[in-house]
């Protein structure tokens, strides 16, 4: 039963919110003077907030090796609610210790300033939170009006300011640099933590050309990147890429897209379809090809949960645009047998039906496409016997996502067999 259970969450959050801080704690414990017992605790939070600033810019990276282990959804879950954390234990660092000067002046600043990013970051880049907060989603779809993408994401990297300056605030204070093998652990996770930055924005990308976008239905647009031969990314099945358009102004922030094709038939060949909700996606429809752009990745965890699984069955529900990162797993395996549920606000919405009516004569591929959602009974209804064997994709929205666990766990399915990658952020 090992395989059900996604054990890499687990062990990452442990690791994160544990063994990470753990050295630095110690080290800082063992050396510091007597005559500061008396604050050893809250220096001791200001450790570990320090620990988990730096590890949450770590996750904001995007580590690959972590991502085909716990998924991009989750490492940016962990990202948030560490930054949270952190928040946290620095309010208790603040207000339990005394500091004069510019000790005092940085700690502030850096506590004022991630206080601020960290509110409206909540809002803006938060999805885990808004997609469950209705009111929350509402006003987030106003004022993305005025607050454009781009200009969020630049708010948001004020962290690294604030990071910069409780690394000053540390350096300041002459009894926690005394402390050798913690300065020692400090400063070498600040370089290591500040050069993984650096790499995942400087690093090299994979520069590819668009060769065509057109209208797939209305408010989709699919568009086909072509790649050179000596800069394919490794692509599965269900991955998404981030994109990117170097040189057009609104599009130059890298944006998370699933690819529609099996990449492992042609890797200089991208198709994605993009249906244009935000400022970025709408602009998509007017980028008019030959146009240079950059992608990053791939990212994703849909083929990696199957080979763990290795199930005798595959249950697909699909909403929308969320049908996409399926059709490319389903293309990469034509033997498996599948069951694939595929619902849409609209006729025109059901995407791509001529690899629908393809598929169908494959000897063990079962499809629904309907207008609407689909009822619990048909769906429950249309699982296979052996529920120990079946692996359960879904792509759409959260609270498509959030319903059906629901219902397939109360139906037998372990939450371990089911898998959803959630574009939130």
């Amino acid at each position: 039963m090992f395989k059900r259970h996604n054990y890499a969450l687990g062990l990452a959050w442990l690791g994160i919110l544990f063994l990470v801080p753990l050295p630095f704690v110690q080290t800082v414990d063992a050396g510091l003077p007597a005559i500061y017992n008396d604050e050893r605790q809250a220096v001791l939070f200001g450790v570990i907030t320090y620990v988990w600033m730096l590890t949450a810019i770590y996750l904001s990276t995007r580590p690959r090796w972590l991502d085909r282990l716990i998924g991009l959804p989750e490492m940016y879950l962990i990202h948030g609610l560490l930054s949270i954390a952190a928040l946290g234990l620095a309010y208790l660092h603040k207000t339990s210790t005394q500091s004069q000067g510019w000790i005092e002046r940085t700690g502030d600043w850096a506590f004022n300033l991630f206080l601020a990013v960290m509110l409206y970051s909540l809002l803006f880049l938060a999805g885990w939170l808004t997609s469950r907060v209705p009111p929350l989603a509402q006003l987030k779809t106003w004022l993305e009006k005025i607050f454009k993408h781009e200009f969020n994401v630049w708010v948001h990297r004020l962290n690294l300011v604030a990071t910069l300056l409780i690394f000053i605030h540390v350096l300041l204070i002459s009894y926690i640099r005394a402390i050798t093998p913690f300065l020692a652990l400090f400063l070498a996770a600040s370089l290591g933590v500040a050069a993984s930055y650096a790499w995942a924005k400087l690093g090299p990308r994979a520069a590819g050309r668009l060769l065509a976008n057109r209208p797939l239905t209305p408010g989709v647009q699919e568009l086909t990147i072509r790649l050179p031969r000596t800069q394919q990314p490794a692509l599965h099945a269900g991955d998404f890429i981030f994109l990117s358009f170097p040189t057009l102004p609104g599009l130059r922030e890298p944006h998370p897209f699933s690819i529609v094709n099996d990449p492992a038939n042609d890797r200089t060949v991208i198709r994605l379809a993009i249906r244009g909700d935000g400022d970025f996606t709408r602009q998509l429809a007017s980028v008019a090809p030959p146009q240079p752009v950059v992608l990053q990745g791939g990212y994703g965890r849909y083929q990696a949960f199957l080979r763990e699984q290795q199930p005798a069955h595959v249950v697909m529900i699909a909403g929308g645009t969320g049908v996409v990162p399926l059709l490319s797993v389903t293309a990469a395996q034509p033997q498996q047998p599948t069951t694939f549920f595929y619902s849409a606000r609209t006729a025109a919405g059901l995407l791509y039906p001529e690899l629908f009516q393809a598929w169908q004569k494959r000897p063990a591929f079962t499809v629904f496409r309907q207008v609407g959602r689909f009822s619990d009974d048909l769906v429950v209804q249309q699982l296979p016997a052996n529920t120990a064997q079946t692996a359960v994709l879904i792509g759409g929205p959260a609270a498509l996502a959030r319903h059906w666990i629901k219902v397939l766990t109360q139906h037998g399915i372990p939450r371990g067999q089911i898998y959803y990658e959630a574009f939130t952020w």
